[in-house]
């Protein structure tokens, strides 16, 4: 069974991406698991704990020497054998939700920055990285943090851009990795429907002719994926794909196009601004202070803690009278 996973930043196409491959009777999908940020925590836990002698022998020996270390009992490769099986299992259960399903998708955009490890439970997985419009992007974080996803996305063009730009280049860098690495634009998608689902079918090795494709994409359409329940009020947007134009004022665009505009231009979108002092100093008033004032915070807190130490031991250290 092959798994599949779309990546890229949140809010670039990737759930509208997952109802077009779920109408395929051989795919099964499931969205938002976040199963391998948990797997990839035990990963964390071994290397933390791998040196440490805290199991203690059968013999019941107090003294350290008698200890072991998790490493030893544990050795990475074995935590990773342990770990591939659970990935598989959890996959091939919800794979089992379609009976002919010979794909299973799972959409959690974040992976992308956790493909090293997936590549190491599941050297066969594909990656699907569905791109999308920075400015577009960020007026989507935008909409859903001022209803649904209060605090999950930025809410200022640099740090949009930022974000973005993470997203994207952690997504992009897995073609580096592996050969089962295919980036579609959402544009694409949203004006070829149709041939971009039948080129990512293709590259799946799954049948499909032109009228399943375009069947696919009416019952895909944001209509129909708009009464589903489990999708919170906001989520699916009307959008087009200029529709930033309308969204966005002159200088949040210079902004985001200063920030990324370097990126933006290697995936094909055309910047439509010329950024100036004004912009760098914004973004520089966005970006520098709030570091520099957290390292003052912390150098001051630091200081009333060594201050506060001092005082207190000098007054444990003095004699009753």
């Amino acid at each position: 069974m092959k798994h599949v996973f779309i990546v890229g930043c949140p809010r670039s196409g990737s759930t509208w991406t997952t109802f077009l491959l779920a109408q395929h009777p051989e795919v099964a999908t499931f969205q938002h698991a976040k199963l391998f940020d948990y797997l990839v925590h035990m990963q964390r836990w071994h290397h933390n704990k791998a040196d440490f002698s805290f199991i203690v022998q059968p013999d019941g020996s107090s003294s350290d020497d008698a200890n072991l270390k998790l490493g030893e009992v544990l050795p990475e490769d074995a935590l990773l054998s342990l770990l591939r099986h659970v990935a598989e299992g959890i996959l091939s259960a919800v794979g089992s939700i379609r009976e002919d399903a010979s794909v299973v998708v799972d959409k959690t955009p974040e992976n992308g920055h956790l493909a090293d490890f997936i590549l190491k439970l599941l050297p066969e997985a594909y990656f699907l990285h569905i791109e999308r419009d920075p400015r577009s992007v960020f007026c989507s974080h935008r909409s859903a943090s001022r209803s649904w996803a209060r605090w999950e996305f930025p809410t200022q063009p640099v740090d949009g851009a930022r974000f973005w730009q993470r997203d994207v280049e952690a997504a992009a860098a897995i073609a580096k990795k592996t050969e089962r690495y295919l980036a579609v634009r959402y544009e694409d998608l949203k004006d070829k429907g149709a041939s971009e689902l039948s080129r990512i079918l293709q590259w799946l090795d799954l049948s499909a002719d032109e009228a399943f494709c375009e069947r696919a994409v009416a019952a895909s359409s944001k209509d129909k994926v708009r009464p589903v329940k489990d999708l919170p009020k906001g989520f699916v947007r009307k959008t087009t794909a200029g529709g930033w134009r309308d969204e966005l004022s002159k200088g949040d665009t210079k902004v985001i196009e200063y920030v990324a505009g370097e990126l933006m231009q290697e995936l094909g979108y055309e910047l439509t601004t010329q950024p100036g002092v004004l912009t760098a100093l914004r973004v520089w008033l966005r970006e520098t202070p709030e570091p520099m004032l957290d390292y003052i915070e912390k150098k001051l807190h630091r200081m009333a803690q060594l201050v506060h130490w001092r005082w207190v031991g000098r007054k444990l250290e003095w004699p009753e009278p």
